[in-house]
């Protein structure tokens, strides 16, 4: 590959990126400032963009992969699982077209299943998708051939090559009898022969070393023996070799032995001179020598044998500017530490600047106007308020509740009992009683993945103890406090959650909250879907629910005596309302139905570039399946009755797109969706939309857990960001909606219900708002027009919930002290500045130490 036509191309497509009066796809200055010093680095070796949340690393990324197959070169870019669609998308949009994120080894094997018609092999592709959990594979004793039978195809087929006969009994090997994963050896082998070099050498030693008939035994593919990692070899050999690999959240699953380690080492094959660009928000989370872990993924090995970057002379400047941050910060009057921190900082910074580029969000336009206008420090356009729940106010019974956590805090860590190793995570991951007390509630199958990521973060294990009867006596003690449905509906999170969400939406304002389990969060979104229900049957305003579900009562009951709204009503007697003012939406959107097709056909013709959303909505036409959930869906996103036929279009167009899956590549063709395509398509869609739209039900709140289908998460996330539509309120499991998800268009102010203990967990989710474009820009831009100024402006709003004076008070303090160590090391704030009207003498110090922290942000392109 040669790296300077790459580094040529990369900085004319700067050059030509800069601004777009079209809103066509571009660059903006610090992108272009990125591009341009990713030009200067990726000749000499791998780079890190750990760009802060939200300042647009993909749109960087994108445009070095473009760069790479303008040169003929092949790019893979490692996925998490969920973030596939996104990526698809982003790459379309910079002019880069590939197929759907390969998940799975039946994905892997399908351009050579014959009987779903010829397509290209991987190594004929320009650019793969591929899942960091592509080689989380689960073989043992049992499992079925495809999953394995690979390896041996491709030893047998390769022995034919070499030596002109299969091995023996090959043939009556009738795990080996696959069509697909025979032809799949037969094209690696002869890709093999026609690259030569490594591919040759692999097969070689698997002929040399792969024991014969033993791998054909499943067994002997348990994860981390020979024969697996051979296997997950040999997978990478069928991909075929690239040139760059783009790692998305690069910080993700550290250490050799996690999936996205052995795709890095043997699923995604670079040839010698190959290089790897790692991308991440957050390298450091809770340590400094986290920043050694994601350098070691962007390795290369020189043609002198060298490694670069050298472990050993970043790990020493890492560690150095560790020890200078906290000595500085004991005692920042001390001229010596000051000087020592400043020699520190300049050498970590010359040892990682060759292969890090960072931007900060005090390069932000955005972010320097607030700081300019309010005469605040450019931190503050994040406000952050506790939520303060103060115990001596609850009732009775939820003091004991409160008392009954307070005491399983102490003594769960060293409980033996199910319930009690769950607590121990729970207090290890430095979660207080709110967390206690919502963990009784929680579900082992709709939580298993939030379960397995707070298991795996905390890297614990269960421990015995004789002490476990007193973990047991604590929890029967909470157990009975906590009987009564009401009681738990009356949570005093949960109500404290409720009244600022509330406040809010009386704002005009959307909110974002982010929870753990689903037990809290489904009483959450019953609770306010429920308040609003009622509030709307008060005041005669049309509700989108046909009648309460079952699964609601206890909800609507809680939320009649909590607002003593129709308090007197029965169950019934609300559902006879709901129906009757449900009929009036429903003439409604029966008018709206009549004039569907023609709003539709009408805006469209305004839509010149969006010729598949026009055959969709042909096969829509022929084939009238889902008009009504396609009704209903739009009406909700454009939120009025007296909506242009251009907005109608715009809904379509975004509804469609969202709805698209990865299988959906087979209607859609290699040239893109044709007539055909289309009517194969469009029952798949409005199958979709009639399991998302069907049942009427209330939307003001919305909920998003493991459990929630793809498809509808991204429905969800293009109705969460229209400013006017349901829901209002999108409460999120944190494992699921932290990564990847952009909800900034219509929302700034994020809600935790339970606060993290890990600093780079919060600031992922608060980027989840925190982006370019974001409603706090526009908001932002819209008050200075209005002449607003000082602490008037308005902030990205953050909302901690904190039981006052228990360890959820101890754990948000020691949540922030982390949160410091962060911006240390990411932020360049070594010290918090006072204001003005605060110390002095501190606030020359803060200034002059940060001043000196490192800086690995891009110099000013050289135009």
């Amino acid at each position: 590959m040669d790296w300077n036509a790459v580094a040529s191309t990369l900085i004319e497509s700067a050059e030509k990126a800069e601004g777009s009066a079209d809103g066509a796809w571009s660059l903006n200055d610090g992108q272009r400032r990125s591009v341009m010093a990713l030009a200067h680095r990726i000749t000499k070796n791998g780079v890190v963009i750990a760009d802060e949340v939200g300042m647009g690393k993909t749109r960087i990324a994108v445009t070095l992969a473009r760069a790479v197959i303008e040169q003929g070169g092949r790019v893979a870019v490692l996925v998490p699982p969920g973030l596939g669609f996104q990526w698809q998308q982003e790459m379309h949009e910079g002019g880069v077209e590939c197929p759907p994120l390969l998940r799975s080894l039946e994905q892997y094997f399908k351009p050579w299943d014959i009987s779903q018609g010829a397509s290209p092999s991987w190594s004929a592709q320009e650019v793969v998708l591929l899942s960091h959990q592509i080689a989380n594979w689960r073989i043992g004793e049992g499992t079925r051939a495809p999953y394995w039978s690979l390896l041996p195809l491709l030893y047998a087929t390769w022995r034919k090559v070499c030596d002109g006969r299969y091995p023996r009994h090959f043939h009556a090997a009738p795990e080996l009898s696959d069509p697909r994963i025979r032809a799949a050896a037969e094209d690696i082998v002869a890709w093999a022969e026609r690259e030569g070099g490594i591919p040759v050498d692999f097969l070689n030693r698997l002929v040399t070393e792969a024991p014969w008939p033993a791998a054909m035994n499943a067994g002997e593919y348990r994860s981390g023996t020979d024969l697996r990692i051979a296997l997950e070899r040999a997978v990478g050999i069928g991909l075929g070799f690239f040139d760059l690999i783009i790692i998305d959240e690069a910080h993700k699953s550290r250490g050799d032995a996690t999936g996205l380690s052995r795709v890095l080492n043997n699923v995604a094959l670079t040839p010698a001179d190959g290089r790897k660009l790692a991308m991440t928000a957050t390298p450091v989370e809770l340590d400094a020598e986290q920043w050694q872990d994601v350098l070691d993924r962007i390795a290369i090995e020189t043609a002198d044998g060298r490694f670069l970057p050298d472990h050993e002379q970043t790990s020493l400047a890492i560690s150095s500017y560790e020890k200078a941050v906290d000595a500085v910060k004991a005692q920042p009057n001390d001229a010596e530490k000051r000087a020592n921190f400043r020699a520190a900082a300049r050498a970590f910074e010359k040892t990682l600047a060759p292969y890090l580029i960072r931007r900060d969000k005090r390069e932000s336009q955005s972010v320097q106007t607030f700081a300019l206008h309010s005469g605040l420090s450019p931190h503050a356009y994040r406000r952050e308020r506790q939520l303060i729940i103060d115990p001596t106010t609850l009732s009775p019974a939820w003091q004991q509740a409160i008392c009954a956590a307070e005491a399983l805090s102490i003594a769960a860590a060293q409980g033996t009992s199910p319930a009690a190793q769950r607590l121990r995570l729970t207090v290890g991951s430095g979660h207080g009683i709110a967390k206690v007390i919502d963990q009784l509630q929680q579900d082992d199958i709709e939580d298993s993945e939030q379960m397995a990521a707070d298991r795996s973060a905390e890297n614990m294990t269960n421990s015995e103890s004789s002490r476990s009867q007193r973990v047991d006596w604590w929890l029967s003690v909470l157990r009975q406090t906590l009987t009564n449905k009401d009681a738990l509906l009356d949570h005093p999170a949960i109500q404290v959650a409720v009244q600022e969400i509330e406040n809010a939406d009386a704002r005009g304002e959307k909110v974002l909250v982010f929870g753990r389990y689903t037990a809290p969060m489904k009483m959450l979104v019953d609770l306010l879907n429920a308040r609003q229900m009622l509030r709307a049957l008060r005041d005669n305003r049309p509700w989108p629910q046909s009648g309460v579900r079952e699964s609601e009562h206890d909800a609507v009951k809680a939320a009649q005596r909590q607002l003593k709204i129709l308090s007197d009503e029965s169950i019934d007697s609300i559902n006879a309302q709901l129906k009757v003012q449900y009929e009036g939406l429903e003439a409604r959107r029966q008018t709206a139905r009549d004039h569907l097709f023609n709003n539709l056909r009408a805006g469209l013709e305004a839509h010149p570039d969006n010729s598949a959303a026009k055959l969709l909505l042909g096969a829509f036409v022929s084939n009238p399946v889902g008009q009504a959930a396609v009704t209903r869906a739009v009406m909700e996103l454009i939120s009025r009755d007296e909506a242009s036929p251009q907005e109608w279009a715009d809904a379509f167009v975004n509804l469609v797109d969202a709805a698209m899956d990865r299988e959906d590549t087979d209607e859609r063709g290699e040239a893109g969706l044709n007539e055909a395509g289309a009517a194969a398509l469009w029952p798949k869609l409005a199958e979709r939309f009639d399991d998302e739209y069907r049942n009427p039900q209330g939307g003001f709140a919305r909920l998003m857990y493991g459990e929630t289908k793809h498809v509808t998460r991204r429905l969800l996330q293009l109705a969460f960001n229209r400013q006017d539509s349901f829901p209002r309120v999108l409460v999120a499991q944190s494992v699921v909606g932290r990564e990847g998800l952009n909800l900034h268009k219509a929302c700034r102010t994020v809600l935790l219900l339970h606060p993290e203990w890990n600093p780079a967990v919060v600031e992922q989710q608060i980027g989840r708002v925190d982006r370019l474009g974001s409603r706090w820009e526009q908001l932002l831009d819209a008050a200075i027009a209005n002449g607003v100024r000082g602490t008037d402006l308005p902030r990205i709003e953050i909302l901690p919930i904190v039981f006052q004076g228990t360890y959820d008070e101890h754990n948000w303090m020691v949540l922030k002290s982390r949160w410091d160590a962060l911006r240390a090391q990411l932020h360049g704030t070594v010290l918090h500045v006072p204001d003005v009207n605060e110390d002095p003498l501190l606030r020359d110090l803060a200034t002059e130490i940060n001043s000196a922290a490192p800086n690995f942000s891009p110099t000013p392109p050289p135009i």
